[in-house]
């Protein structure tokens, strides 16, 4: 399993910079223990034995300040959608893994084990989607099966339709006892609150 885990890509989604931040770029917020938000969620990802990449907009490159190899979706600015439409399609054609994760970069108290709770199970013909009290988070780990799907996404559409259209039994839900999954932060007030969570094992 751990030879299969090690195969799997992470793609962060940080093309975007979140209006509703103000002048801040939540991606850098500085975190209490030492080190920037993306790049403790990239080290986070290494740690869970995964292949990660950040995927930015190329009209705002900060790839010289992130830890990782980072993708550049072209149409970004359109939405989310589009950017991971770009990100897949980009994967679908340079990689052999059965399966990929994705996950926003908002996340900051997301723990190393829940990612690799996802990518355990993941497969070609699975979506693996992780709760937390029976809400919905991240990643989610979607099988090649779905990549063609994903890379046909528009606008600030996600995955949802692309979930929506699998069959049920191959789609795996799975309860994690963390609610770093589904806890994102959309303006400086959000983010502060939830760093006061942080603790340090989660570096």
């Amino acid at each position: 399993m751990a030879e299969q885990i090690l195969a799997l890509p992470l793609l962060i989604l940080a093309a975007g910079k979140s209006r509703r931040f103000g002048s801040e770029d939540k991606r850098f917020t500085a975190l209490p223990h030492g080190g920037e938000l993306i790049n403790a969620l990239v080290r986070r990802g290494r740690k869970a034995g995964l292949d990660v990449y950040v995927v930015l907009d190329p009209a705002d490159d900060v790839s010289a300040r992130i830890d990782a190899p980072c993708v550049f979706a072209p149409n970004a600015g359109v939405g989310m959608g589009a950017s991971i439409a770009d990100a897949v399609g980009i994967f679908a054609e340079r990689s052999e893994a059965e399966a990929l994760l994705i996950m926003p970069a908002d996340l900051p108290l997301l723990r190393v084990e829940s990612l690799r709770r996802v990518a355990e199970p993941a497969t070609a013909q699975r979506i693996v989607i992780p709760t937390f009290e029976a809400k919905g988070g991240h990643p989610i780990a979607f099988g090649r099966e779905y990549w063609p799907a994903l890379s046909k996404l528009s606008g600030d559409e996600g995955g949802r339709s692309v979930i929506a259209s699998a069959r049920s039994e191959f789609v795996d839900v799975i309860e994690l006892n963390d609610e770093g999954i589904c806890l994102d932060a959309d303006t400086p007030e959000q983010m502060s609150a939830l760093l006061l969570k942080l603790r340090p094992v989660l570096r």
